[in-house]
């Protein structure tokens, strides 16, 4: 009884510096009507009127009526992750590719123009070396590099190729460290395939240099595979210059094709060198098969045929203004199973209103709501904002002791009464909850309005509605992941009634309500337990740990700082559809890139035959750099198209 008579007299006495403290009665009808006035002026999201006491009832039998066609949304239990005690340990990250796969040193624009600068004259005198031979056979003497003179037999152009390609392999030493690590830990990476194909090269390329030098022709020696090395390392760091130019770097997708070329290079070498060996049908040396077949098990455009995808991708991205603070994405977006949408900002406009106050135990509406908007003036709360909106020109009492929690929980003292103000987990600790109230939060919950109590002492004084219209575009992106066969769910902080409204509402699968902000991230963990991929939407603080530990983490344009740090990507437009948007390209990178790295085997495989022998032993040629650069030519023309295609591709 004596909260009871505490605020009592704070609203009719004015000597205690009370909520209705003016001098006289027209001050104190101009404070209310103001009050009154802010408050009709929020319209419900619904119907545009405002709601007091029953008058929702026309809008409930709607809503039932509607929700008869929509599908049962399922509820996701969330009190055992409420109650659950909050991890000290970080929370885990998403999943991340090992660190072994770095290659952003390599990647500097003065390593790729270094090799860019001696690659041109390497392909110019390769060119010419192979070309003389032909020329001499046709009696057409090429003189370019020949030594005059007794020297005229000395051929100099197999030096050179060394001497130009040297560069080169510098540029791309950091390609080399990273297979010598990859080596170690046993890992047969792209880098490995790459050193494998420059050590088999350079070893031939120097039999064949010293060869040309001592007077030998070079139609009877080995043939130079050095202009090609330098061609594989000069694509690599151009692909990890666009790697790095839209931090999109996939080398994943390197990792299955790597080992099954490393794997293969090494054993067809073995059994190809020991069956010439034991046949002694061989009138070359045996390791030149062994050189030939290295050096076709590495395609020029591996890594480039990922590199142009990714690209493109990023680049298609950024035109639906969609920012991808980490390309990584494009690589498990695709394989999202579930996404995760917060309320309040996300699949609303985040900017709730009030529309509801309802008064109990002859509590005074204008200075309740007075007292509410002093506990809030330093919330940044959507809320908070609302209640000060409709508090404005009332005239604020004094409040001490202000305390506010990461839940949206709120406490104050004035009256020398403890005031508290929030949901009712956190209110029915300290206060009795009249049954009367039940009856206007359920009206107020089956329209999806977020509610509110305030208590003074050990009693409820009022409840207050929130309303947040939702967003045009959250229907249909709801239903464009339904068609991805992405399920699609809610959390928010509101009780079930006004959970599930809101999911039938929007379109969602599932719902998870009276969710604790600070328990998000749980959740997450929760679903991630269970094997799902789990993609999370979301735009304010307390979003952010939900975010860094979901598989991909989405935040809209709209969004803090702290979720923009935390997310992959960025939604600029606010536009919901474009998650699908992501999710349809991230599919399409994916398969591109696994038709484009196909495109570069199989170009180079086809000349297996020539590489093994068999063709020789057919009275064909062995491999040839001709061959290589045909087939590196049609496996670029291919993979070009094919990412033409993304890049045209209507999503």
């Amino acid at each position: 009884m004596k909260s009871e008579n505490v605020i009592e007299n704070a609203v009719n006495n004015k000597n205690l510096n009370t909520i209705k403290e003016e001098n006289t009665t027209n001050a104190a009808n101009t404070d209310a009507a103001k009050t009154e006035k802010a408050v009709e002026a929020v319209k419900d999201s619904t119907n545009g009127s405002p709601k007091r006491d029953g008058a929702a009832q026309t809008e409930i039998t709607d809503v039932k009526e509607e929700a008869q066609s929509v599908p049962a949304v399922q509820e996701v239990d969330t009190a055992s992750i409420n109650a659950a005690e909050q991890d000290a340990t970080p929370q885990p990250k998403r999943r991340q590719r090992p660190k072994r796969k770095g290659r952003s040193v390599a990647g500097q624009v003065s390593r790729l123009k270094l090799a860019l600068l001696f690659l041109a004259p390497l392909l110019l005198v390769s060119f010419w070396t192979e070309l003389a031979p032909v020329l001499v056979s046709a009696g057409i003497r090429g003189s370019l590099v020949d030594l005059p003179g007794k020297y005229e037999t000395v051929n100099l152009r197999g030096l050179l190729q060394l001497e130009l390609v040297g560069p080169i392999l510098y540029a791309g030493r950091q390609f080399y460290q990273q297979a010598l690590q990859d080596l170690r830990e046993r890992i047969p990476s792209a880098e490995v395939l790459l050193l494998i194909s420059t050590v088999a090269a350079v070893s031939g390329g120097l039999y064949t240099a010293c060869h040309l030098v001592l007077g030998q022709h070079y139609w009877n020696l080995p043939p130079l595979f050095l202009s090609y090395i330098g061609l594989c390392v000069t694509a690599a760091l151009g692909g990890v210059y666009l790697d790095r130019w839209c931090k999109a770097s996939l080398p994943q997708f390197l990792d299955l094709p790597s080992m099954w070329l490393v794997s293969g290079s090494i054993l067809l070498s073995i059994v190809a060198c020991l069956s010439f060996f034991f046949t002694g049908k061989a009138t070359f040396p045996i390791w030149q098969i062994a050189v030939s077949i290295f050096v076709c098990g590495c395609p020029v455009l591996l890594l480039p045929a990922i590199s142009a995808a990714a690209f493109t991708s990023v680049q298609k991205a950024a035109e639906k203004n969609i920012l991808l603070r980490d390309g990584t994405v494009l690589g498990d977006a695709g394989e999202t199973s579930l996404i995760i949408f917060d309320k309040t900002g996300t699949l609303t406009i985040g900017r709730p209103v009030l529309t509801d106050i309802h008064v109990f135990n002859n509590g005074n509406e204008s200075g309740l709501l007075s007292l509410a908007s002093a506990m809030l003036q330093d919330s940044d709360l959507p809320e908070a904002e609302a209640v000060r909106d409709a508090a404005e020109g009332c005239k604020l009492p004094l409040v001490t002791e202000v305390q506010s929690t990461p839940e949206g929980w709120h406490s104050a003292r004035c009256f020398k009464e403890n005031i508290r103000l929030g949901s009712l987990e956190y209110v029915k600790r300290y206060a009795q909850i009249p049954a009367e109230a039940n009856g206007y939060v359920e009206r107020m919950s089956d329209v999806g309005k977020t509610v509110w109590y305030l208590t003074v002492g050990r009693t409820l004084y009022a409840i207050f509605g929130f309303s947040d219209e939702l967003r045009e575009e959250t229907p249909e992106a709801m239903r464009r992941l339904k068609e991805m066969k992405v399920v699609t769910s809610v959390m928010t902080a509101d009780n079930k009634r006004a959970g599930l409204y809101l999911a039938r509402l929007s379109g969602a699968e599932r719902v998870a309500a009276g969710l604790l902000p600070t328990h998000k991230a749980q959740l997450v963990q929760t679903f991630r337990k269970g094997g799902e991929v789990v993609a999370v939407v979301g735009d304010g603080d307390n979003d952010a740990p939900a975010l860094e530990c979901a598989d991909v983490g989405f935040t809209v344009g709209s969004g803090t700082k702290t979720v923009w740090k935390a997310a992959q990507v960025v939604l600029t437009d606010n536009d919901l559809r474009n998650v699908a948007v992501t999710f349809t390209l991230s599919r399409a990178c994916v398969e591109t890139i696994k038709t484009n790295v196909r495109i570069v085997c199989i170009c180079n495989l086809l000349l297996l035959p020539f590489a093994l022998g068999i063709a020789y032993l057919l009275g064909g040629p062995l491999l040839q750099p001709w061959m290589l650069l045909v087939a590196t030519v049609a496996a670029a023309a291919l993979v070009a198209n094919n990412t033409w295609k993304l890049k045209k591709m209507k999503i």
